[in-house]
């Protein structure tokens, strides 16, 4: 295929939209295998097939030799598998898809793409493709099927249930955090800036020095996709780091969890403290008391504010609500 943008995004646009037609409408569904009819994708193979050689080349050339970070063009798979993690975090945010497991759905999607194009090598009908298509989407979907399955297994695990995140407005962020945004230190880093990146757009308009990570997020300038456990950061580079049901919310659903995950947030959270300035502030919600507690009050204030929720999580079953409040974690100068 031709090095067209313009068809290229219409071949990607093509294939997320038969893959958003097949997605079950529940998380849940998704861990058992499901058969795919032919007769959906004859309007996929319809278009393909006039130019299957061309694609076909394209497509070989691009899985034999994946330029990462270069989109659907030089990086199908990843690009595609990017998508996939993205959709799988939207349907619930406590699932287990980090850098590790995005990599393994690439290679899902790297070879479903091989068989599409194989598919394309030997068909020579529209019917024909559709039915060599349908195969290779049924052999994914069971691949995705022991994937996803994977991830709800063992006690630490999240149930494949629906928990969704929203993107809250920039200044209601700040009111529930406690931030006056005219007195924010810079840089600014918003840790789990979520995909649109609103509170770092909105800070960045009105000049502040704001940068942003999440793991469904758009790269851009300001803006990083990747884990906020493994992202670097210098010691002493960041004036103020916030968090809106973000790093603590995660930090808080493993601490109520058996397994090790919580040491890894408790680890993460010091190299926040030490990525501070002087006069420096991490600010996040929900608060996080079994571990606010331990602060040196020689080297750290520790400020809170509470925050009004309708069912404050518990720490088992019968056991007291914790605190639910926003908390301003200031280095001393």
């Amino acid at each position: 295929m031709p090095a067209d943008p313009a068809r290229l995004e219409a071949l990607r646009q093509a294939i997320l939209a038969e893959a958003a037609r097949l997605a079950p409408a529940r998380l849940e569904a998704l861990a058992r295998p499901a058969p795919v009819p032919a007769a959906g994708l004859r309007a996929l193979a319809a278009a393909l097939l006039p130019e299957r050689e061309a694609v076909r080349g394209w497509l070989e050339a691009a899985l034999a030799a994946p330029r990462p970070g270069a989109g659907f063009a030089g990086d199908p798979a990843g690009d595609l598998a990017a998508r996939l993690a993205a959709a799988l975090l939207a349907r619930n945010q406590f699932l287990p898809v980090g850098a590790r497991e995005e990599g393994r759905l690439a290679g899902l999607v790297a070879a479903a793409l091989r068989s599409g194009a194989a598919a394309l090598a030997t068909a020579r009908t529209e019917a024909a493709l559709a039915e060599a298509l349908a195969g290779a989407a049924e052999a994914f979907r069971t691949d995705l099927a022991a994937f996803v399955a994977a991830l709800a297994a063992g006690d630490a695990a999240p149930a494949l249930r629906e928990v969704v995140s929203a993107e809250y407005g920039p200044e209601l962020q700040l009111r529930v955090l406690g931030l006056d945004p005219a007195a924010l230190l810079p840089p600014v880093l918003d840790l789990g800036c979520g995909p649109g990146a609103r509170l770092v757009g909105w800070l960045a308009a009105r000049g502040v020095d704001a940068r942003g990570v999440d793991r469904a997020a758009e790269p851009s300038e300001r803006v990083l996709r990747g884990d906020w456990l493994t992202v670097p950061l210098a010691p002493g580079s960041l004036g103020t780091i916030v968090s809106h049901l973000g790093f603590s919310l995660h930090f808080l659903h493993h601490h109520l969890r058996p397994g090790d995950e919580a040491l890894r947030y408790a680890r993460r959270y010091m190299e926040l403290l030490r990525a501070l300035r002087p006069g420096g502030t991490l600010a996040y919600a929900p608060g996080l008391p079994f571990v606010e507690a331990h602060l040196p009050p020689d080297r750290w204030r520790v400020e809170t504010t509470p925050v009004p929720a309708p069912a404050p999580p518990r720490a088992a079953p019968g056991a007291a609500a914790l605190p639910w409040y926003a908390c301003r974690v200031t280095r001393r100068a």
